[in-house]
C-alpha cells in the first residue's frame, strides 16, 4: 500500500491596511499564491503582505 498524506499545503495571505494584519485570501498551489501576491502590490503597493504557510488536515474515508 502506498503512502497518502493526511495533511494538504494551504498558502495564506495576509493585509495590513493600517489596524494590523487582516486575513484576506488562500490558495493550494504556492505558485497562484505568488500571483496574487504580485497582483496585490501592483494594485496596492502601499499595505505590507504577510504570506503564511498551514496544513489542513484531509478527511480520510476508510
Amino acid at each position: 500500500m502506498a503512502y497518502q498524506r493526511k495533511t494538504r499545503d494551504r498558502w495564506d495571505l495576509y493585509v495590513d491596511y493600517g489596524q494590523g494584519y487582516e486575513y484576506e485570501l488562500y490558495e493550494y498551489q504556492y505558485s497562484e499564491m505568488r500571483k496574487r501576491v504580485r497582483e496585490y502590490r501592483e494594485n496596492c503597493p502601499q499595505y505590507p503582505l504577510k504570506v503564511y504557510k498551514r496544513r489542513e488536515r484531509l478527511n480520510q474515508e476508510t
